[in-house]
């Protein structure tokens, strides 16, 4: 089949996408001829070919907009111009006259952890619309920055450039960059490599993953069935408890299910992500989990009560009809937490996670440790009791430091623990645990300015100075 041949059915095909038919009649190039069908007459072959004259001389303008993230649409239209004439799109160079031309712009973006991707930008010449497009991007009203295609053709490539932007469409649809996937809040996002949590190694008490699966994973793990029940999809769940108690962990391990189950995971960086940008893009990706950490930073009130508003407005617009998002939200002082967020309507439900039982210590140090170095000989009770208090991250600090005092007690490889090794670990985490403990009261009654204050009543202490009129005078404090 010639080039021209092959030309004229790729156009047919994309024509037919948009809905209309195409002249097969129509006079068409092999080289430098023109080819006049058989059952034409002359008359209209004239007609034909004014009429194409005409055709070629009239451009128009043609645009879309796309309801995806500019990167997503620019390695979108990548892949559609490859996909219907088997190359990459053109780039066009830039005239500078007198200095010569500048190469046409081409991006590197990441298309996940560990890969990239050179996709056009700007202006690109498709020779097989005869047509000059613009890659950008408009501003939308509700989902902010979205990619936008300009087309510069021949009036008679109207329904096939129709077509080709159909192409795109299905691209995004089933083809996305960020659909489905874990990213960041960024511009253009990094993605996040979610397989670095290893699920059987994160433990919860038994109440925390009820709590877990009741209000999160469920909604991911069985969509359909929530959807067919009438339940909404549109959560906002507050995870908080002390350092060290695996919270973030749990937003990492959702991530995980939403992933596992066609759901969008983007992570709101504190003090670096755009709250409202990020909401707007789990919009375009539902279903979502957005998850920002430390939310206290922005809804304490040393924030300033504008950063409130923005935030709880925010939650306001994720709970419209048919939106699909779930919003996760951690942190360590929940007595932080303006009064407003927590009402009923704007928080669907509060996780509280805290110290492990007995169970879930046994669980964690089972999960961590070298299976053969444990057995029924261990007292798992008195362990329990032992490590009681004691949240995650203190428990497999806990169960680390039982390794290397049965490594002193083997003079080498030891090869078994004993129960004594744990108590002793536990013992030896007393006055860690004490001090953390000590460290977060202090910061939860007596933030910033109270630091501040008692630097100065220090200083202050220290000084007297003479008033002309009364004499010296001894500062008062506090």
């Amino acid at each position: 089949m010639s080039d021209t041949k092959a030309r004229a059915k790729v156009l047919v095909k994309l024509t037919e996408l948009a809905g209309a038919s195409f002249h097969e009649d129509d006079i068409t190039r092999e080289g430098t001829r023109l080819v006049i069908p058989a059952r034409m007459t002359p008359m209209e072959a004239v007609k034909t070919l004014e009429a194409h004259i005409k055709a070629e001389e009239t451009l128009i303008m043609m645009s879309r907009t796309f309801k995806a993230r500019i990167w997503d649409g620019a390695a979108a239209f990548e892949r559609a111009v490859k996909l219907v004439t088997g190359m990459s799109g053109v780039g066009k160079p830039t005239d500078l006259g007198f200095f010569g031309s500048v190469p046409p712009s081409r991006r590197t973006i990441n298309i996940s952890s560990t890969e990239t991707l050179d996709v056009p930008w700007g202006e690109v010449r498709v020779d097989l619309f005869e047509a000059d497009m613009t890659l950008g991007g408009d501003m939308d009203e509700d989902l902010g920055l979205v990619f936008s295609l300009g087309a510069y053709a021949p009036k008679k490539m109207r329904t096939a450039i129709e077509g080709f932007f159909r192409v795109i469409e299905d691209e995004l649809e089933q083809r996305s960059i960020y659909r489905g996937r874990a990213f960041d809040g960024k511009d253009q996002p990094d993605f996040i490599a979610l397989d670095g949590v290893d699920p059987r190694r994160v433990v919860y008490s038994e109440e925390v993953i009820e709590q877990l699966e009741a209000n999160l994973w469920t909604l991911l793990e069985q969509t359909q069935v929530n959807r067919d029940l009438g339940l909404t999809l549109k959560r906002a769940v507050l995870v908080h408890g002390e350092y060290g108690t695996g919270k973030t962990l749990a937003a990492y391990l959702t991530g995980q299910k939403a992933i596992a189950n066609g759901w969008t995971f983007v992570y709101c960086r504190p003090g670096k992500d755009d709250l409202d940008y990020v909401f707007q893009t789990a919009r375009l990706y539902q279903p979502a989990v957005v998850f920002f950490e430390d939310v206290d930073t922005v809804s304490e009130a040393g924030e300033g009560q504008d950063a409130v508003t923005r935030l709880l407005d925010t939650f306001d617009g994720v709970a419209a009809k048919g939106t699909e998002i779930v919003a996760i939200l951690t942190t360590n002082h929940v007595d932080r937490i303006h009064k407003g967020m927590v009402r009923p309507g704007r928080l669907d439900a509060i996780i509280k996670i805290g110290s492990l039982d007995s169970a879930g210590v046994r669980k964690l140090i089972e999960a961590n440790l070298p299976g053969d170095m444990l057995g029924d000989w261990l007292d798992w009770d008195a362990i329990g009791e032992a490590m009681d208090a004691f949240t995650p991250a203190f428990v497999k600090e806990a169960g680390d430091r039982t390794v290397r005092y049965a490594v002193t007690r083997a003079g080498g490889v030891p090869n078994r623990l004993e129960t004594e090794d744990f108590l002793r670990s536990a013992r030896g985490m007393d006055a860690h645990l004490q001090l953390m403990e000590d460290a977060v009261d202090s910061i939860a009654s007596d933030p910033l300015g109270g630091v501040m204050r008692r630097e100065i009543t220090a200083a202050v202490k220290e000084i007297s100075y003479t008033n002309p009129k009364v004499g010296v005078i001894s500062p008062i404090v506090e």
